[in-house]
């Protein structure tokens, strides 16, 4: 991955204690190959935007704020490229799971570390971010209500968590943490004016430009680019000696064209951090027979849907296998997982064996038709006579209008008549249908490194940013008890598929496919990492180096 990652302890694992331990990082870095140094350059890196200066636990955080606070404020963690999580390092020296019953993690600072204001960090620090986040009507304080206690030891340097009840993915918490005077919300100018604990100083914050300066106390990663000026627009540097990087989601075939003609920059097509999804709703008299579920499902010619929007690029996405896990991401169930590729659309007959996963316009014809729903010149109709309409929410994106008006047109080709209902938001258009406004909608769901975070769709408080969906059963209750409370990662994934399934075998959500990303990058930088995500991408910047200039012999 790089010489910061690789300085840093991996993952250990010890099933038997079901124990995590990172130890803290030694400040002597090495010097890149050659004595290099780039502390003088300046790193032009483009990120989807705008940015709105939201703190990782806001609600309305974009992956695009939680890519920046990685570079400005201390965690535990730190996401790999893959989506691993491994030990961050720095100001939170260590971090480990010290007992199962209870659930103990005792978290280590490392001494003599101030925020930029100069204020000491400590371990009370932590204390006050437990405090903060268990407080919010939140997914991402989940974890953080779980605690019972923390107690502060060793001087302020070693916070202790007891669990009141298990929570096997711990290492999602303190991501991010703010200093404890930080002003909440999402604000641009609070952005700009937390003080800052990390690689990186902020030093100029709008909501399309955000420029870092190398923080000079950081121990770790000397040789990072000194300057880094975080930008939303996708437009490539004319200059060849510009240092450029962008991660877009967003991939249409002129920007691919764009890249791959330009010899100052290399691209990479590879899998977004998120499911492009129909959800359905279970509170609307037309979706709550799962007859119409499986029709709605089956009738989208998903492989179809894909070309007509991606074309013939280097990697198409592929029909979704999970409503839980991109097709990026280690622990996706289809082919695929970390290396898409292409596929073909197939019209087998769904059965209990592929979840009815399988394209079937056929098969949504004989659904309806077995249920008592009638076929007439130009529309179908419930068994009580009324033509069968479908209310379909559509997200705020480019992308959910395509695929919108693509299932429409499948669903006429068979006759089902639908009316668009834009929303304002992805999770605007989750919410609508839940709450039965809409009988269908078409979002991009974002997916994250732990699969709590999707499942939380279908279990547990409706909070806005859980995308809820109405939806409860039993069943997928206690799958999701038994998996967040595994600390065994094989058997905990097991549940996780098992909830997945239980879900898409129902047909309350389909999904569609993972978005492609798009990676770009200067000639000139050396180890940029394949990725899925805004901060996975980001978070490499202090690995990156400049490639030496070739030299020839005479």
């Amino acid at each position: 991955m790089g010489r910061r990652l690789e300085r840093r302890a991996l993952l250990v694992a010890a099933l038997a204690l079901a124990s995590f331990a990172y130890p803290a990082l030694a400040s002597d870095a090495a010097r890149t190959p050659g004595g290099t140094n780039e502390n003088g350059h300046t790193l032009l890196v483009s990120l989807p935007g705008p940015f709105s200066g939201c703190t990782y636990l806001d609600r309305a955080a974009t992956a695009s704020d939680d890519a920046l606070n990685d570079l400005v404020t201390p965690s535990a963690f730190t996401t790999l490229p893959t989506g691993v999580l491994v030990g961050a390092g720095g100001p939170i020296a260590s971090a480990e799971l010290t007992s199962l019953s209870p659930e103990t993690v005792r978290y280590s600072v490392a001494p003599h570390q101030r925020w930029s204001d100069g204020r000491a960090f400590s371990a009370r620090d932590l204390v006050a971010w437990w405090h903060r986040a268990r407080q919010l009507s939140s997914v991402a304080s989940d974890g953080y209500r779980a605690i019972a206690s923390m107690r502060v030891s060793d001087h302020g340097l070693t916070a202790t968590a007891v669990f009141a009840h298990p929570y096997a993915t711990w290492t999602l918490l303190f991501r991010d943490v703010e200093a404890p005077t930080a002003s909440a919300g999402c604000s641009i100018a609070a952005f700009a004016a937390r003080p800052t604990l990390g690689p990186y100083e902020v030093a100029s914050a709008t909501p399309n430009r955000v420029v870092l300066t190398m923080n000079p106390h950081w121990p770790l990663d000397p040789n990072r680019f000194g300057r880094v000026v975080v930008t939303t627009s996708r437009v490539l540097p004319k200059s060849a000696s510009s240092l450029y990087a962008a991660f877009s989601t967003t991939v249409n075939q002129a920007e691919v064209l764009a890249t791959t003609s330009d010899p100052a920059v290399s691209s990479r097509i590879g899998s977004a951090s998120g499911i492009e999804e129909m959800t359905l709703s279970p509170r609307s008299a037309v979706t709550a027979p799962i007859a119409v579920r499986e029709a709605l499902s089956w009738s989208i010619v998903r492989q179809g849907l894909i070309d007509a929007i991606y074309g013939s690029y280097t990697y198409e996405p592929a029909a979704a296998q999970s409503a839980l896990y991109s097709q990026g991401q280690a622990q996706y169930p289809g082919f695929g997982g970390t290396n898409p590729a292409n596929t073909t659309t197939t019209t087998t007959i769904p059965d209990a064996a592929t979840n009815g996963l399988h394209d079937c316009p056929a098969c949504a014809v004989q659904v309806l038709s077995a249920n008592g729903y009638a076929q007439g010149a130009h529309a179908w109709y419930t068994p009580q006579g009324r033509r069968l309409v479908v209310r379909l929410a559509i997200g705020p994106s480019h992308l959910d209008h395509s695929v919108a008006y693509l299932i429409e047109r499948d669903w006429a080709h068979l006759g089902i008549a639908a009316t668009s209902v834009p929303e304002p938001t992805e999770v605007a258009t989750a919410r609508a249908v839940a709450a039965g406004r809409a009988d269908a909608g078409v979002l991009v769901r974002p997916t994250i490194e732990g699969p709590s975070y999707t499942a939380r769709s279908f279990v547990g408080p409706a909070y806005p940013d859980t995308y809820p969906s109405g939806v409860r059963l039993a069943g997928v209750v206690d799958l999701f008890n038994t998996a967040i409370a595994n600390f065994n990662p094989a058997t905990a994934t097991a549940s996780w598929l098992n909830l997945d399934r239980d879900v898409m075998g129902l047909f309350w959500v389909r999904p569609l496919f993972t978005p492609p990303s798009l990676e770009v990058w200067s000639t000139q930088l050396s180890v940029v990492a394949p990725t899925f995500s805004a901060p996975s991408f980001l978070d490499q910047v202090p690995t990156w180096t400049v490639v030496p200039p070739t030299t020839t012999g005479s």
